[in-house]
């Protein structure tokens, strides 16, 4: 059985319930991240922290802080920190119109970030595509518990 757990901070949920081989979506207080599931009562340890550009951009600067505790925080409890964005790579590489930060050194940050803190990045077209990716992933962590 898949459960996704979604935070219960998460202002804009992203929506599972058509796709395929979710279970159930329940809302909680998560520790760190929007996104992470149960698979057979099982904790899987990945976790996606969904940004819009916009968060993305007010996180990577004014709240650049408190992520890299968030970062620090997921990586000490053994779970796998995606970053999955409403936008694509080229999105972000053009910058966001109200933030003097620009989109190459948003781009120079988070390969940084994923170097130093083992962050995956994720940029996606859309919400349908973020939903779908981070089900495929816990989909896959199903079939390697079933194999293990």
């Amino acid at each position: 059985m898949l459960l996704i757990l979604s935070d219960s901070r998460e202002q804009e949920p992203l929506v599972f319930d058509r796709i395929k081989g979710v279970d159930k979506v329940e809302v909680i207080g998560l520790p760190f991240g929007d996104y992470t599931a149960m698979i057979d009562g099982k904790q899987v340890p990945i976790c996606f922290d969904r940004k819009s550009i916009s968060d993305l951009y007010s996180t990577m600067t004014h709240g650049y802080e408190r992520w890299k505790k968030v970062m620090q925080k997921a990586k000490d409890a053994g779970h796998k920190l995606i970053l999955i964005t409403e936008g694509t790579y080229s999105d972000v590489k053009e910058g966001y119109s109200h933030s003097e930060f620009s989109g190459e050194a948003m781009i120079k940050k988070l390969h940084t970030l994923m170097i130093k803190y083992d962050l995956d990045w994720w940029p996606c077209e859309n919400r349908r595509v973020m939903a779908s990716r981070i089900v495929d992933t816990f989909l896959a962590v199903a079939r390697h518990y079933e194999q293990g």
